[in-house]
């Protein structure tokens, strides 16, 4: 170019002066273009996604799809001025070390930040190495407890963890005075009695003592606990559970469910094994009950699911679920963060990849912002959302829709008084 622009100046150097200028004024935009573009590629947003993964189950893909649907629309809508890299999320911890490693080190196109991943376990992996490289990193989805290291400084979570799930229902929703009043009196009316089934994995396990722990402290007996195989609910296990809550009486049955599979397969066992009279509420917590391939099955009907709220009115077209409510408000949030930084940044004249970073961690850590899709955001210090909202979606039929809390009152309230003997 610079040849070019040269030969150029050479071959109007006799004409004109306004012609002279012309050519100057050119060059000089050519030169503003080159370096805007190349300050605009530095600002790469690294993604692990199980969209294409071979060695985590189907439904996790499927929900890793969602998310990709939700960062694609967030990209386009910022006019392509930011570069998603996007990898595989493997099953195995050591793989994914390699791949976040290769994203954050790569000497022609280092990654700012880290968005991700889809899984509970991909996600703890990829935030340890987030603080151990120094790389901010946006996790959208995973719900798991306990994901961000006890010593976090680098990444922040937009999804509401299962504890405060179970805290928002039994805080707010079914909390004991609302429960007292649910019931008649007489010799009939029972405490509420929970019924608590789990994935047998890490974050599973956390949620359900979490759940335990709320339910128990507005005097909610726990009738039944218990968990199954994250990947593949063991049928005759689940039989014996549901018959270990039906001699229990259990009122209300809240399930843990990460996979989108597994929440199907325990929905059709729960209906094989019970006569609808005389069987629990299901409850849903979001994971793979707040999925679009379960929200489209049959087997979301007369489920309740208690998600994360999303904001529609400030979601675009093509944003359904949560998983891309929460991608979508992902990139927007780094790209507020990246902007706040290039101002921060403005003093420095070449500020080094390590500033650029701690640049958006520092303004990711000070944001306060109305997220689309999930409204107002902001983080405490240990880089948890502490503006969590929620929601529930039922349908007697058909698709589940937004429902009020009370719509559950209203369901729970006759399995509170019902007469055994009937």
């Amino acid at each position: 170019m610079l040849t070019i622009a040269h030969n150029t100046f050479r071959s109007f150097s006799k004409t004109s002066p306004r012609r002279l200028v012309a050519v100057v004024g050119a060059f000089l935009f050519l030169l503003a273009l080159t370096a805007c573009q190349s300050q605009q590629a530095t600002y790469t947003l690294g993604l692990l996604s199980a969209v294409d993964s071979q060695s985590l189950p189907a439904g996790m893909s499927a929900l890793a799809g969602e998310q990709k649907n939700g960062y694609e629309l967030a990209r386009d809508s910022r006019g392509n001025s930011l570069g998603l890299t996007t990898k595989v999320e493997s099953a195995l911890s050591d793989e994914v070390q390699v791949v976040v490693r290769g994203l954050v080190e790569d000497p022609n196109r280092p990654v700012v930040a880290l968005v991700g991943a889809t899984t509970n376990a991909g996600t703890t992996r990829m935030a340890a190495l987030a603080n151990f490289f120094n790389v901010p990193m946006v996790a959208p989805s995973a719900i798991g407890d306990n994901l961000l290291p006890s010593s976090n400084l680098w990444t922040f979570r937009l999804a509401a963890p299962g504890s405060a799930h179970s805290a928002y229902l039994f805080d707010e929703v079914i909390p004991r005075q609302v429960l007292a009043a649910m019931t008649t009196g007489d010799e009939f009316a029972a405490p509420l009695r929970l019924g608590i089934l789990y994935e047998q994995n890490t974050f599973g396990e956390s949620t359900a003592v979490a759940t335990a722990k709320s339910a128990m402290a507005q005097e909610v007996e726990i009738g039944y606990y218990g968990y199954f195989d994250p990947d593949a609910p063991d049928r005759t296990r689940l039989i014996q559970a549901f018959s270990a809550m039906q001699e229990a009486r259990v009122h209300l049955l809240y399930v843990v469910a990460s996979n989108p599979d597994s929440a199907q397969s325990i929905v059709r066992s729960f209906r094989d094994f019970f006569v609808p009279a005389d069987a629990p509420l299901l409850l849903g917590q979001s994971g793979g009950f707040a999925s679009r391939q379960f929200l489209e099955s049959a087997e979301a009907e007369g489920v309740f699911i208690l998600r994360q709220q999303i904001v529609p009115d400030r979601c675009p077209d093509g944003v359904e679920t949560l998983a891309e409510a929460q991608a979508y408000a992902a990139i927007h949030l780094l790209n507020f963060a990246i902007e706040q930084s290039q101002d921060q940044l403005g003093a420095q004249e070449k500020p080094t990849m390590l500033d650029r970073r701690e640049a958006v961690r520092d303004s990711l850590k000070a944001s306060n912002l109305n997220l689309p899709c999930l409204g107002l955001t902001s983080f405490d210090n240990s880089g948890e959302n502490k503006n969590l909202r929620f929601e529930f979606l039922y349908a007697a039929s058909g698709a589940p829709r937004v429902v009020p809390f009370e719509r559950l009152r209203e369901a729970l309230t006759p399995k509170l008084n019902q007469d055994p003997f009937q």
